[in-house]
Parts: structure tokens; C-alpha cells; sequence
């Protein structure tokens, strides 16, 4: 009977063959459609630490974290496709769940900010022989052209 205990207990993760790329998305905010965002923020940052409390909170009830792994699953359908098919359903997605977020107030925008763009960073490990770790890469996947913000109130 401890034998079939055993792996539910201590499942084992070897069935990964490698640890692929994974996603970073932030956001960049400009007040001029013709203008480029120079300042780059993270799309809900992970927190550098919880309590335990919240920790037992976020068990059970965390609509933050779920739609940030909704977006990321959107973002490594892009890897995966590198923009063959269909891939602008993944891009519009991402837009408008960050709208959204933005529009909800989940997300500051600066004064004057009139259009938001999104960027897709790929963070990933060089390749090198099994068990050894690589030196880790950061780098732009893709960046989306500027959607114009709503702000409440507006007409």
C-alpha cells in the first residue's frame, strides 16, 4: 500500500525533458499615438513575499494569479507558433485582458498616458548538457503596436 502512496506523496519530475522559455509581460504607457514607450513596467510583478496568511488565502481564492496565467499561456502560444497561424487572436487577447486590468484600476498608469503597449519577454536558460545550468537569457519576444486607454469618464 506505501508503494502506490509513494509517488502521489513525492511525485517525481522527471517526465520534463527541459525547462522551456517562459514568459515576462510588461507594459509601456506613451501620450502620443505616434510616440514609443521608453519605460517599460512588469504586469503584476510576483511579490517578493508573502506571509503566511496569504499564502493560505491565495489557495483558495487568487482571480489575480489566474488570469496572469491565462495571459502567459497566451504568451507561449506565441513562442510555439512564432507567429505562424492564428496568432493574432493570442496578441488581441493579451490587449484586452490588460485594458481591462488597466481599466479596473488593477494597473497605474501615468499622468498624460494616453496609449499602452505591450511587450512579450522570452526568459530562458542557454542550452547545455543535462543538469547543468546556463547562464540565465532575457530578451524581446515581440512588442505589440499602442492601444488607445479609456479612462473613466470619458466620453
Amino acid at each position: 500500500m506505501i508503494k502506490l502512496l509513494f509517488p502521489i506523496l513525492f511525485p517525481s519530475w522527471r517526465f520534463f525533458s527541459s525547462i522551456g522559455p517562459s514568459p515576462g509581460i510588461e507594459l509601456g504607457f506613451v501620450a502620443e499615438e505616434a510616440g514609443v514607450p521608453v519605460e517599460w513596467t512588469p504586469f503584476w510583478p510576483i511579490p517578493p513575499r508573502l506571509t503566511f496568511a496569504q499564502n493560505l488565502v491565495r489557495l483558495w481564492h487568487n482571480p489575480k494569479w489566474n488570469e496572469r496565467l491565462f495571459i502567459n499561456t497566451c504568451a507561449e502560444r506565441l513562442f510555439e507558433n512564432n507567429f505562424d497561424n492564428n496568432d493574432d487572436f493570442y496578441v488581441e487577447e493579451i490587449a484586452r485582458r490588460l485594458l481591462n486590468a488597466i481599466h479596473t484600476g488593477q494597473v497605474s498608469i501615468p499622468d498624460g498616458a494616453r496609449f499602452m503597449a505591450f511587450r512579450i519577454k522570452v526568459i530562458y536558460t542557454e542550452t547545455l548538457a543535462a543538469n547543468v545550468m546556463g547562464q540565465v537569457i532575457d530578451e524581446v519576444f515581440m512588442t505589440s503596436s499602442l492601444y488607445p486607454l479609456i479612462r473613466q469618464g470619458a466620453n
